[in-house]
């Protein structure tokens, strides 16, 4: 089977088996009637806050439960995430800018839900609420046991065009809560006044109105990274087509050569690393050698033999995602477009003569390609992957020999280690 079909098959095998995929943690829930129970929680990358979520008392238990705001207050998945139950009103005026509303949006609905906490102690929380229209901040007041929505909102002015306005009505908000807990804190009132409506910004305002000097809970997955060095081999094939000087080529074979490589992982979610986006710089070499009627049939004339070497610097970035995922064994597929910087070496002879020309076969110097890829990774440290790359034509510039074309596929299999840099 070639390569590429190994490649598809195997990507469409195990996307079945990744609808299955389940990635329970310990964790706890506390019911509406003030229950603690303590088991596994099944954590997912939740871009969305969760409007349920799949519970159980042991990893081996069949039985699995499903628990919603109705059901429970609170629930937290040990050292990662934490979600509290919020009954009350949401807004419902959008900020994007190609949805935004001519004059203010005061729309709101009562609703209950899952917030997701950013920020605790002893006299605000911070939590976050995102679903299809926007993000949005909500904080309690601890000691008075209220909690509600800071509000932001984003709208175009009646009669006046493209033009938007924004009211920061988190600002005074913050303030009230600022005075009332760390009243004497002159960095504090600053902090609000030019605070932004974004996660960090809040969070940490959070943390100076509950005067904490260090937040040693943490209660987001953040953004991670890894590194990772490479080496394996590559093997490559050249169509070719046109007239001259490619009149009756024959096949090219597949050629193999040395590839090495380096790169970083960017994880959308650490604790899960099931989304990676991938940056990497690839070092491969790759060979041709084909034979073309240069005289067009003429059987008492020479065919010409066209060899050529190719040595291509890569920039790899890539989307990776993990269809079969825990801590011993990870299955990925991926996708990802490589731009090569490529530059070769030419050698042309027939069978009566003998020549050198580095000029007669024009290559692009740089050139695109598009390779799907598959890969597993043991102990999150060893990697094995492979990739294949559709043809990709390598001569899309003038052609100084005639009307003639070069098309380049590849496959590429090897072995990466991963690594921290502290």
């Amino acid at each position: 089977m070639k390569p590429k079909c190994i490649l598809i098959s195997l990507l469409i095998l195990f996307s079945f088996f990744s609808k299955a995929q389940t990635h329970y943690k310990p964790g706890y829930v506390i019911t509406i009637n003030g229950q603690t129970i303590r088991g596994f929680i099944n954590e997912k990358e939740w871009d969305a806050n969760p409007t349920v979520i799949n519970f159980k008392t042991t990893l081996n238990e069949a039985e699995v439960k499903n628990f919603t705001p109705n059901d429970i207050i609170y629930f937290e998945i040990i050292n990662t995430v934490a979600y509290q139950r919020y009954s009350g009103f949401v807004s419902t005026d959008e900020t994007n800018i190609s949805k935004l509303s001519r004059g203010r949006d005061s729309s709101k609905k009562q609703d209950i839900i899952f917030l997701k906490l950013q920020q605790k102690g002893p006299n605000v929380s911070l939590y976050s609420y995102n679903d299809a229209i926007k993000m949005r901040y909500f904080i309690a007041d601890n000691k008075a046991g209220t909690t509600f929505e800071l509000l932001f909102k984003q709208y175009f002015i009646p009669d006046m065009g493209p033009v938007t306005h924004i009211e920061n009505e988190f600002i005074p908000q913050l303030y009230d809560l600022g005075t009332k807990y760390n009243p004497s804190s002159a960095e504090l009132k600053q902090e609000i006044e030019q605070a932004s409506y974004k996660t960090p910004v809040l969070r940490k305002i959070s943390q100076m109105i509950n005067d904490m000097p260090v937040d040693n809970t943490h209660y987001e997955t953040l953004s991670s990274f890894d590194f990772f060095i490479g080496a394996g081999v590559s093997g490559s094939k050249f169509k070719f087509g046109g007239e001259l000087p490619f009149r009756n080529a024959t096949d090219s074979k597949t050629t193999y050569g040395p590839t090495f490589s380096a790169g970083v992982n960017f994880y959308t979610n650490a604790k899960i690393g099931r989304a990676v986006f991938r940056a990497e710089l690839m070092y491969w070499t790759s060979s041709n050698e084909t034979m073309a009627d240069l005289y067009y049939g003429q059987p008492d004339k020479p065919k010409i033999k066209y060899h050529f070497d190719q040595r291509n610097i890569t920039a790899y970035p890539q989307f990776i995602y993990y269809l079969y995922n825990n801590n011993a064994v990870k299955f990925y597929g991926g996708i990802g477009i490589t731009v090569s910087f490529a530059k070769y070496t030419q050698v042309i002879s027939s069978t009566s003569t003998s020549a050198s020309n580095n000029n007669l076969l024009s290559f692009d110097k740089n050139w695109l390609g598009f390779p799907i890829r598959t890969g597993l990774i043991i102990n999150k440290a060893f990697e094995i992957n492979a990739s294949y790359a559709i043809p990709a034509t390598i001569n899309s510039g003038d052609k100084t020999s005639g009307n003639y074309s070069i098309k380049q596929s590849s496959f590429k299999a090897g072995i990466n280690y991963h690594f921290l840099i502290n």
